[in-house]
């Protein structure tokens, strides 16, 4: 009797490894392409704020035109 509740104790522990090994690898695969997805939506920032510097220095060296 005392053999089995230990190997129902140990079969309980490794039940509760594979469940927590599960566990993070979903968390692990679920963020897997996090950085990806943030440096693209970075790239994309830059590429819109350098956009509007552009237009914006267009804009003043027209209005600095029109003023001379």
């Amino acid at each position: 009797m005392e053999n089995a509740s230990k190997a129902l104790l140990i079969a309980a522990a490794v039940l509760v490894v594979i469940l927590l090994i599960a566990f993070g690898m979903k968390i692990f695969n679920s963020t897997a392409n996090v950085s990806g997805q943030s440096e693209s939506t970075g790239k994309a920032l830059q590429n819109q704020t350098n956009a509007a510097s552009k237009a914006a220095q267009n804009n003043l060296n027209a209005l600095g035109t029109w003023i001379k």
